[in-house]
């Protein structure tokens, strides 16, 4: 078993100095988190992540989450849309003996650029512009966990650890960028665990083969089901952004060759025919008449 001597490192017992470690078992939590969208913004920056992926929620999605505090004894459902709005109704839900009875409330008319929010009722018109406006310009947890997925997803591997989700490992090459999605967690009243594994134990190495080579799989799976529902009116260039996919899932078996062991030939015969798949796909484009 291994010693922990060295000084805790993020708040986890260090290992002997000099072990070798394969990556490390990362799960975060944001319960109850409420931030403003510029605090969010600002908390990327001091940990040096990329802001854009903290991008505006637009008003359409915020305004389903105001939906939710508005549709207490009403039904709201959008219906109609233009380039520049939306149209909702809002029908009112009451019980009247055994029956239920619906009755129109008003229509709601919300602006997809600019958040305006405008209906005959003056008094539900603020309501809702009020609740759309803290949806606007606040985020949950779910959307921090969304930022981080998307930031892994531009700037390092994420390999689940359960089909569920949420528990994954992390390879030790992306270490440094944990560290800073660690910071940016904790400006923002979240939580990240951080479990080293340290290389050359059987469980451990056998653990993180399966999660890098079942993520990889997945990834060839999505490639060969992409290229399956392509059709002799698939444009190009969505040809060639599949073609990149392929290529960039190759580097990845590269890049992860030391943690998949057998499993690595397997994976790479089996990316090697959804790429064949492909460029007969493209060769059939290519040959078809103008």
């Amino acid at each position: 078993m291994l010693t922990t001597t060295a000084a805790p490192v993020n708040g986890v017992p260090g290992l002997v100095p000099g072990t070798k470690l394969l990556g490390e078992v990362i799960s975060w939590t944001c319960p109850g988190v409420a931030v403003r969208h510029a605090d969010v913004v600002a908390a990327l920056r001091d940990a040096g992540l990329d802001e854009s992926v903290a991008r505006q929620l637009l008003p359409r999605h915020a305004f389903a989450r105001a939906c939710k505090a508005l549709a207490r004894d009403r039904i709201i459902r959008p219906v109609a849309e233009d380039a520049d709005a939306i149209t909702f109704q809002f029908t009112q839900e009451s019980r009247a003996g055994d029956k239920y009875e619906y009755t129109l409330e008003t229509m709601l008319r919300l602006e997809k650029a600019t958040g305006r929010v405008d209906c005959d009722l003056p008094g539900l018109a603020a309501l809702a512009q009020d609740l759309l406006d803290r949806a606007i310009d606040h985020r949950t947890g779910s959307d921090v966990t969304r930022l981080i997925q998307r930031l892994f997803d531009r700037h390092a591997d994420l390999f689940p650890v359960r089909e569920a989700g949420g528990v994954y490992f992390v390879p030790q090459a992306h270490a440094a960028f944990v560290d800073k999605v660690q910071q940016f967690l904790g400006r923002v009243n979240g939580r990240l665990a951080r479990f080293p594994v340290p290389a050359g134990t059987p469980h451990g190495d056998r653990s993180v083969k399966d999660a890098v080579a079942h993520g990889l799989a997945a990834l060839i799976i999505e490639h060969r089901t992409a290229i399956a529902s392509f059709g002799d009116d698939t444009r190009r260039d969505t040809l060639d952004r599949a073609a990149e996919r392929i290529r960039l899932t190759r580097h990845k078996l590269e890049a992860y060759a030391a943690y998949l062991a057998d499993a690595r030939d397997r994976l790479a015969g089996e990316l090697a025919a959804a790429a064949r798949e492909l460029y007969a796909r493209i060769d059939r484009l290519d040959a078809a008449p103008a």
